[in-house]
């Protein structure tokens, strides 16, 4: 059946360097000629180039999120970036989890704990969540753009 071998993947062996080419014909019809079209690469140029970090599984899971706010605007402007950090984290491993992510050795790590607010919903009584911070003070001369979006 010549009509339904139009559609099949055909595998050609080159003999010479022995590497398995797959080709994908696509079949169209125009005045009863069967004419056969290949899929070209497209090559796709950037004008810019991104910084890629990268990080472990568990960097990302130490620091959450930067905390972005008045009071830590004034404070990166000193050189003190403030992060979200997990509850069960160490001075240390913020250390850490900030020199594989942004690739700067940080001075200093401070740690604060914030307790959830008691609060009343009606007459329902609630609590928000406990919060850990980390404050992390960078050499001199070195910035992090955190508040790039905002």
């Amino acid at each position: 059946m010549n009509f339904f071998d139009k559609f099949k993947k055909k595998n050609e062996q080159t003999e010479s360097t022995g590497v398995t080419k797959q080709l994908v014909d696509v079949a169209e019809v125009k005045d009863e000629k069967d004419a056969v079209k290949k899929p070209v690469a497209k090559k796709v140029e950037t004008k810019e180039k991104k910084m890629v970090i990268s990080a472990s599984a568990r960097s990302l899971n130490t620091i959450l999120e930067p905390i972005v706010s008045e009071k830590t605007a004034q404070l990166s402007d000193k050189g003190v970036m403030v992060f979200r950090v997990h509850p069960n984290t160490n001075r240390v491993a913020v250390k850490q989890a900030f020199k594989e992510m942004y690739h700067v050795i940080p001075e200093s790590v401070n740690i604060i704990n914030v307790r959830g607010k008691r609060l009343n919903f009606g007459r329902v009584s609630g609590k928000r969540s406990d919060v850990k911070k980390a404050l992390i003070k960078l050499p001199n001369g070195t910035t992090i753009d955190v508040f790039d979006g905002v």
